[in-house]
């Protein structure tokens, strides 16, 4: 997150200098979205969320034209809702305390974008259509964390996280906007995109229950479903290699000659007399390593809920 906060700082600083800018050459968008499933996955109540999403643009073609397309990618993510289980027995006996599975759903895409504009850099409000085909992601997660973390240090890892379903569907559809021109290097965006997907595994988190009497999870209740989803989005648009106008300054002055005598000896005549050189072995003092001094740990035991495991079934798409 603090990468992704330093990136996003340098990139509207730079964009900040562009004020003799006449035509934008890209456009970088970071927006923030609520994920909205739809069609069959709304009808299983699969869970709504929140997230980010980044998109590069090209330049508008015809630049001066009312009605211009640009090409593009774009990238969203979200995170949808979270489920807790706590106070579940573990396997091994050797363990202090109980443990807490978090369930998890989340969203991931990567789509190729064809916007229709109309409107050109010079006009403040300018709607667009966008025609998008590519990749989504639906993904349900198990993390399984100890209660007593500090009183159990010889165990492999206080936390363990697995996929419990995955589905990966090509997904394609169009969304509408508007973009407000602020000044030559921000704008900001709205608009809604929905996708169509085919039919793959989904697992709302209604689904997910423990197993009365046990410490085990169920899983196994997931659905295969048209992925169909909408996006509403908020967001700022920078406007990145632009075309500069910069004056060309030219000064005249009188040639001469460099006054440097850098590498040229021109007060000292050149002798042939050599000095011989002599090689000198350069020794290094050896230093004990660190391994030599240190035993090796004894292997470490992954952690598990008591009975047959944290997952009763689970799903791939």
């Amino acid at each position: 997150m603090r990468s992704i906060k330093n990136t996003l700082f340098v990139l509207c600083a730079a964009a900040s200098l562009n004020a003799n800018a006449q035509e934008s050459k890209g456009y970088l968008g970071i927006g923030f979205h609520t994920a909205c499933p739809q069609s069959e996955l709304k009808d299983i109540k699969y869970d709504d969320g929140y997230g980010i999403n980044l998109s590069y643009l090209s330049s508008r073609y015809p630049s001066k034209s009312m009605l211009n397309f640009q090409v593009g990618m774009q990238m969203d993510f979200a995170k949808m809702q979270s489920k807790k289980f706590e106070n579940l027995e573990l396997s091994d006996p050797n363990i202090i305390g109980t443990a807490t599975i978090t369930a998890t759903n989340s969203m991931y895409a990567t789509m190729g974008v064809v916007r229709l504009n109309w409107g050109t850099d010079d006009d403040k409000f300018v709607p667009y259509v966008n025609f998008l085909i590519g990749n989504r992601q639906y993904n349900t997660r198990q993390r399984l964390q100890l209660d007593e973390v500090s009183q159990n240090p010889d165990y492999q890892s206080d936390t363990t996280t697995r996929h419990i379903v995955y589905t990966s569907r090509l997904h394609y559809g169009a969304g509408i906007g508007c973009s407000y021109r602020l000044n030559k290097s921000f704008s900001l965006e709205s608009g809604i995109t929905y996708t169509f997907g085919d039919k793959g595994a989904a697992l709302p988190l209604r689904n997910i229950k423990q197993v009365e009497g046990t410490s085990q999870v169920d899983f196994s209740d997931y659905k295969i479903v048209k992925t169909d989803m909408l996006l509403i989005n908020v967001g700022f648009r920078i406007h990145l290699f632009q075309q500069y106008q910069t004056p060309h300054e030219s000064t005249s002055s009188p040639t001469t000659a460099p006054t440097t005598t850098r590498y040229k000896d021109v007060n000292t005549p050149r002798t042939s007399t050599t000095t011989p050189r002599t090689n000198t072995p350069r020794t290094t003092p050896s230093t004990p390593t660190s391994g030599s001094t240190k035993s090796s740990s004894p292997k470490k035991t992954p952690i598990s809920t008591k009975g047959a495991g944290a997952v009763k079934g689970g799903g791939k798409g």
